[in-house]
């Protein structure tokens, strides 16, 4: 791939909201092929979305700039882990066990540090995972869980849908947890062709509580579940979700029992001023560069 294809990958999609910053992104764009360029020989990605990686902050005195660096080319060549290819997935697990093992904080969930808003940038699982809607739901569901992530995917990606930005936001003190993730969604007839009769998009947001558990694990329980319309070209008719709070927990005490939702496990290795990686108890990994 062409440092010319992979700077147009990373700018966002039309229609998305551009994340902070975004002045900033051809630049960042630039410096991430160059460090792609070096080191992969091909690639591929049609991811919907791509966050600007401000690769040219993680320098001076931060020891492991080098490998946050590769770490974020990987990430935009492979459409945030979406569309790694087998030897992007190696290098990039691999440059996460190294951030983790020089992980600068030792006790990244009581270190004031975690808390802020944090934009995913890559991951090894679906990128709508990184919602505690979809934790809350995996626990339930157990071994069934994966077939329904699978089947989610497929729905939401036909007809040129997929997963905008996902933006994290932690509040350790406040004891909150917000999950907001922006989705296309396109609605088509296959027999006659690919191309959508109707999209639009708008932000799935889930907020619930948060504790820190010990050192390095946030327990979180999920509460609320909200539909945002962020397409101001869709019809208000067709928008008839924009707006709708879902009591996610009482729904999953009612099909769970017990006095309240699911509590779910958030376990983070690594945490710098600019990076944050993490964990779900399934091991899935997800790496977010502050906002």
């Amino acid at each position: 791939m062409s440092a010319a294809q992979l700077s147009a990958k990373v700018a966002p999609s039309a229609g998305f909201r551009a994340p902070r910053g975004a002045r900033r992104s051809l630049r960042a764009a630039r410096i991430v092929s160059r460090a792609v360029a070096e080191d992969e020989s091909s690639s591929s990605s049609s991811a919907v979305y791509q966050p600007a990686l401000a690769t040219e902050d993680v320098s001076g005195d931060d020891v492991n700039a080098a490998a946050k660096k590769r770490l974020l080319a990987v990430a935009a060549a492979s459409g945030r882990g979406l569309d790694a290819t087998p030897a992007q997935k190696t290098a990039a697990t691999s440059l996460i066990a190294e951030l983790v093992t020089a992980n600068p904080t030792p006790e990244p969930a009581t270190s004031a540090t975690i808390d802020g808003d944090w934009e995913l940038v890559y991951s090894d699982t679906f990128l709508f995972r990184s919602s505690p809607f979809f934790w809350a739901l995996g626990s339930m569901m157990g071994d069934t869980a994966d077939f329904f992530y699978g089947a989610h995917s497929h729905q939401t990606g036909i007809f040129g849908g997929g997963v905008g930005r996902v933006v994290q936001s932690v509040d350790t003190k406040g004891g909150r947890l917000v999950s907001d993730c922006v989705v296309k969604a396109s609605l088509g007839v296959p027999l006659l062709g690919f191309s959508p009769i109707f999209s639009g998009y708008g932000s799935v947001i889930t907020a619930g509580r948060c504790a820190a558990k010990d050192g390095t694990r946030l327990a979180v329980t999920a509460e609320t579940t909200t539909v945002r319309q962020d397409d101001a070209n869709v019809l208000p008719q067709l928008n008839f979700l924009n707006g709708t709070t879902v009591p996610v927990e009482d729904v999953m005490k009612q099909v769970g029992g017990g006095e309240s939702g699911p509590e779910v496990y958030l376990d983070t290795f690594y945490l710098d001023d600019e990076m944050r990686i993490s964990k779900l108890e399934d091991g899935s990994v997800f790496v977010y560069q502050r906002c």
